[in-house]
């Protein structure tokens, strides 16, 4: 039972299905996944009859994938969009097209909250390093911007580029990759149902195993670490759904933390502790609609998402989540999302003095270097890092990469003593775009039935293992004992990677 590596193009046995105990006959879902896509993760679910079938799926949707990132990818100094952002005037590819006048539709629904123009922007905030840049050049620069006039001529599908404008499709380019991946993945023959995830953005479409909808779990929007606590589950059918704002992509400029999303108004970050999650019935809109809804104020945003048939979404601020839907009122959640009840009263595990309060430990796992090389003998490794105490008792997983069941055995020391719970803790998520090669995850002081553990001398476990490679096992003592700020390392390497960790208030 063997993931598949789709960049190698290589296929095994069977893999996971998404529901155990199938019965002989009936379809079952197939995972996909690489670990380097458009800068971030891919995901594919493909619900077909056979083993070939759903390896056929895949490929077109890989496909897909790798073209479409020839067409988009601004990162690409020869893919059609850099060489239309050096022209004044270019006949471009249907794609090409179709992309720059849904963004620019959704800048005029959006009054302006949502733009695909904002490369140059980009480029300003990218280059500070030290020092915020001045509020008066990004909204001289955003106005200028705006006022610009962007021509397109459908029939010849011709785009009049101004020299105020450089296009950054990066809101809707992924969606869109996203919607034909599955278009793809879904004219295959044999193939009932796919899910395509790419970075937390997912489209579901077709008929999930065993007939339902596909499931995708929702973490704490504002917790921004790859273990953040699953709060609610949405059921998709033929939708998608795309979560924009506050995430691990975020920095930090002399001392203050930034978004990743701007303002097309004022060319100026959206507030850093902010998160929108939009349901949509495509990829594309959902992106859309997600980042526009970072920039409006609560009844603006409920009308755009009134505009949109099939739509919801949620914004969440510090102080509260508001829920937009479409046909309901203010603050009642559609009928496909379900909230994940909260974890218990909080309870200290082992009597005696409590967890330190507001101090957590931040791990920073990143993945073998070879990994990223695309050597074909080293396929993505299948990790699971968690916390045990002196006794070696397990207390929390903080983090599985590859979510396959059988795979996932192999990493035997954390399977063996998380058997009877482990199958709940692989999952698909909608989250924000998160890069590759690294996860970002923190440790509470909680424990798996969120119960406070006491303070003392833990344990933190990494455990690989990998198609073709070896199993790896390395452990580090962490001293929690007092809230004293200290830093820890597992040197990277070239097998297993390495990782960071530092405790600290927060």
């Amino acid at each position: 039972m063997i993931p598949v590596d789709l960049d190698h193009a290589l296929v095994s046995q069977f893999i996971e299905t998404a529901r155990a105990g199938e019965p002989a006959g009936q379809s079952v879902a197939f995972a996909f996944h690489d670990e380097d896509i458009l800068g971030t993760h891919l995901k594919l679910f493909v619900n077909a009859a056979g083993q070939a079938e759903a390896f056929a799926a895949a490929r077109r949707a890989r496909s897909e994938i790798d073209r479409l990132d020839q067409v988009l990818n601004w990162r690409l100094e020869d893919s059609e969009l850099s060489r239309l952002n050096r022209a004044e005037r270019s006949v471009v590819s249907a794609d090409l097209f179709a992309v720059i006048r849904a963004s620019e539709h959704w800048r005029r629904a959006s009054m302006g909250a949502y733009s695909g123009r904002l490369g140059r922007l980009g480029d300003l905030w990218r280059a500070a390093q030290v020092e915020l840049p001045d509020r008066r050049d990004c909204l001289k620069l955003a106005r200028a911007v705006s006022a610009a006039e962007v021509g397109l001529d459908a029939e010849s599908r011709t785009i009049f580029r101004p020299d105020a404008v450089t296009f950054d499709l990066d809101g809707l380019a992924k969606g869109y990759i996203i919607d034909r991946a599955l278009e793809a993945a879904l004219d295959a023959p044999g193939v009932e149902g796919a899910l395509v995830d790419i970075g937390g953005d997912i489209r579901a479409a077709g008929r999930a195993p065993g007939g339902g909808d596909w499931i995708v779990d929702l973490p704490e929007p504002l917790v921004t670490y790859d273990n953040a606590p699953v709060i609610g589950r949405v059921a998709l059918r033929d939708q998608a759904i795309a979560t924009s704002g506050c995430g691990p992509r975020d920095r930090e400029i002399g001392g203050t933390h930034i978004s990743q999303t701007l303002d097309p108004r004022t060319g100026w970050p959206v507030s850093h502790r902010m998160s929108a999650t939009a349901i949509a019935p495509t990829a594309a809109d959902a992106d859309g609609l997600a980042t526009a809804l970072l920039n409006l104020p609560l009844e603006a945003g409920a009308q755009l998402v009134r505009s949109l048939e099939g739509a919801s979404a949620r914004v969440t601020r510090e102080d509260r989540s508001n829920w937009l839907t479409r046909g309901l009122e203010l603050d009642q959640p559609p009928p496909q999302w379900t909230p994940v009840q909260a974890r218990g009263e909080e309870r200290v595990r082992s009597g005696g003095k409590a967890w330190h309060d507001r101090w957590s430990a931040f791990v920073t796992f990143t993945a073998p270097p070879r990994q990223m090389k695309r050597d074909r003998a080293f396929r993505s490794p299948y990790v699971a890092i968690w916390i045990a105490d002196e006794q070696n008792r397990p207390v929390r997983t903080l983090v599985l990469i590859g979510s396959i069941k059988e795979w996932q055995e192999d990493n035997y020391i954390w399977w063996g003593q998380h058997r009877s719970r482990a199958m709940t803790l692989l999952n698909t998520r909608s989250m924000s775009t998160r890069g590759s090669g690294q996860y970002k995850m923190l440790w509470d002081g909680v424990d798996e039935d969120g119960n406070k553990v006491a303070p003392g001398k833990y344990v933190l476990h990494i455990e690989t293992s990998r198609e073709r490679g070896r199993h790896t096992h390395r452990s580090l003592d962490l001293d929690f004992t007092k809230a004293k700020a200290f830093t820890a390392e597992i040197p990277t390497s070239e097998e297993a990677g390495g990782l960071v960790v530092s405790f600290e208030k927060f």
